[in-house]
């Protein structure tokens, strides 16, 4: 059986104020109008197949769904550059500098032709570089770009297997997500909180410079602060969610116990991830961490009917 749904450019309206358009200075604020309007395009599908060979039966189906919206039209800034625009790409997509590697030592730095002085002061060995977007020979927040996504995924789908043989049955659900980011990090590091383990570990320090992973620095160092790439993580990742494996007692046993059917099973939930989100769970949405992550459980049972 299949089953196949597409839907495209379903379009909707939706309440927004005029807050960009309209300086602050002006003291006002204004209501929500109906100005808003967004594109939602999307497929949907679920194919499945059942089959017998000799006592072995087994069961395959695959669904997924595909859903991606795109702003048409809502109140922006004038003059904003158009890469910096939000209008025609995706809701809530951020704002970020491109994460260009680091100052591996004090000679990079003496090197540097870009002027980081509109964001930063001194710089120093282990800091971020950026990327130079507008090519206008220095960084300021002109050389941030509007990214394409955010923490939704574009597209999640699993799979079901199962299997059965005699009084044995077997089944597997695997379930996925692609084309979602989540910013990851701290609000708190530094004076008055911890870092994140990935973070320490993976560090420019004077004894190990890099130039791929940049120095721990406090919360007040607005340079870090700042949004830039290096804190995204594709929240991809296929997890082998439910494994169940059960045995039926046979009729004649349970004519002598004197029961209709008793069932014994194992099954285990979140088994297995396989994400490039290692510090967080892929699922959460939560850029600070405060999520509580999904539990690993194994479980054994018997079910009885009399």
């Amino acid at each position: 059986n299949a089953e196949i749904d597409l839907f495209k450019n379903s379009r909707e309206s939706i309440l927004w104020r005029r807050n960009a358009s309209v300086p602050q200075s002006t003291g006002m604020t204004l209501p929500a109008e109906n100005i808003g309007k967004v594109d939602n395009s999307g497929w949907e599908f679920n194919v499945g197949w059942q089959d017998k060979i000799g006592e072995v039966g087994y069961r395959v189906s695959v669904n997924g769904g595909y859903a991606k919206n795109k702003i048409v039209f809502w109140d922006e800034a004038p003059g904003a550059p158009e890469w910096q625009q939000s209008t025609g790409r995706a809701i809530n997509a951020g704002l970020y500098y491109i994460y260009d590697g680091v100052f591996k030592e004090q000679a990079a730095i003496d090197a540097e032709p870009l002027d980081y002085s509109a964001i930063k002061g001194d710089l120093r060995p282990g800091d971020m570089r950026y990327l130079d977007y507008n090519k206008d020979g220095k960084i300021t927040s002109d050389d941030r770009v509007r990214r394409n996504k955010n923490t939704d995924p574009t597209f999640q789908g699993g799979i079901n297997l199962g299997l059965t043989y005699k009084n044995f049955d077997l089944s597997i659900l695997f379930q996925g997500a692609t084309g979602g980011e989540l910013r990851v990090g701290t609000d708190e590091s530094g004076a008055i909180g911890n870092y994140l383990l990935d973070f320490y570990e993976n560090r420019w320090t004077v004894d190990n410079p890099s130039d791929k992973y940049p120095r721990i620095t406090d919360r007040s160092d607005q340079y870090y602060s700042n949004n830039n790439t290096y804190w995204l993580r594709s929240t991809n990742y296929i997890r082998l969610k439910n494994v169940e494996l059960g045995y039926n007692l046979p009729q004649d046993i349970l004519d002598k116990i004197k029961m209709n059917n008793v069932r014994i099973y194992l099954s285990g939930l979140n088994l297995l991830t396989w994400s490039k989100v290692k510090v967080y769970d892929p699922e959460s949405t939560n850029q600070l961490g405060q999520y509580y992550p999904q539990a690993r459980l194994v479980n054994a049972g018997v079910m009885v009917s009399f």
